[in-house]
């Protein structure tokens, strides 16, 4: 089975958004978000929250297509 995971963010609190890239394991999507935020920004629970050098603040988290998906069936 091909692990599909996706990046879900928001931008300054507004509703989520999937990034288009599907990545392959957490940890690319982890390196990822680390280069984008030029530091170290992604937990254990591969979530994450920064400013970026414009002051916009990103949240978000790496998480599988199918728990992703699994969360918005409550």
């Amino acid at each position: 089975m091909i692990l599909e995971i996706l990046l879900v963010f928001s931008i300054n609190g507004s509703p989520n958004q999937i990034s288009d890239r599907i990545f392959e394991s957490y940890e690319e999507c982890s390196e990822f978000v680390n280069e984008v935020a030029q530091g170290t920004v992604v937990n254990s629970d591969y979530a994450f929250q920064f400013l970026s050098v414009d002051q916009l603040l990103f949240e978000g988290q790496c998480i599988s297509k199918e728990d992703y998906w699994k969360s918005k069936e409550v």
